[in-house]
């Protein structure tokens, strides 16, 4: 309570002052464009060697800041000749390895199946989200159907 006093009595002084000298008091200028945070899915290619795994491309984009950040790709995918199976894996990315430094970033994100291996030619649901607390906004996600390949 007391700042915001102090500030209003500050501003109706500088206010004020530009009355009596005809001149402008400079504002501050805010050089800061902040970069929103976004994230986006691409493709999805199984191992060949290893069909448990899937590979996620994914590009983020998120601004510097000083707090918590994480990236976390999750994979789902139903089997169309039997119903109760269905394959399921998510990867979370380390604080340390999420890097937000106002530029684009590509990753390939590994993702394991903790069910079953994924099936080539068979759609699944990938699920991206990019968390950047301290920017703004705090986070993204996308989320998308493909069709799994075989790389």
């Amino acid at each position: 309570m007391q700042r915001w006093i102090i500030l209003t009595v500050l501003t109706s002084a500088l206010t004020g002052l530009t009355g009596l000298t005809g001149a402008a008091v400079p504002a501050w200028a805010d050089d800061s464009d902040p970069t929103p945070t976004t994230v986006t899915l691409g493709d999805a290619t199984i191992d060949p060697k290893l069909p448990g795994r899937v590979r996620v491309q994914v590009g983020y984009l998120c601004s510097v800041a000083d707090e918590a950040r994480s990236l976390t790709v999750s994979v789902e995918q139903k089997d169309p000749e039997d119903t109760s199976s269905i394959a399921f894996g998510s990867n979370r990315t380390a604080e340390a390895d999420v890097i937000c430094d106002g530029k684009p970033q590509q990753r390939q994100i590994v993702v394991q199946s903790k069910t079953t291996n994924w099936l080539p030619g068979v759609e699944a649901v990938l699920t991206a989200t990019v968390s950047n607390i301290g920017a703004t906004p705090p986070a993204a996600a996308d989320a998308k159907r493909v069709e799994l390949t075989t790389a």
